[in-house]
């Protein structure tokens, strides 16, 4: 039971700009090796604008795939070719 309530406390604790750098560098690692494993090379500033996006979506409330769908539409949108 305390187990529960402090999984809960944790959740429910704001993200610090400390965990929110932690999970944009993540991202970017991500993006970057997602753009290397499809042979793209990426315009400058997309993967930043990217994974901007991903955190705002998931501080909002999104789930990670809806987050992670909506930013790659709007990365489409912005940076077509």
């Amino acid at each position: 039971m305390i187990a529960l309530l402090m999984a809960g406390l944790i959740a429910a604790t704001p993200a610090t700009s400390q965990d929110n750098n932690l999970l944009k560098s993540f991202c970017l690692a991500a993006f970057k090796a997602a753009m290397a494993q499809a042979g793209e090379t990426p315009p400058p500033g997309m993967g930043e604008e990217t994974c901007s996006c991903f955190l705002d979506e998931v501080d909002g409330g999104a789930g990670i795939d809806a987050a992670r769908e909506t930013c790659k539409q709007r990365a489409a949108e912005t940076y077509k070719s």
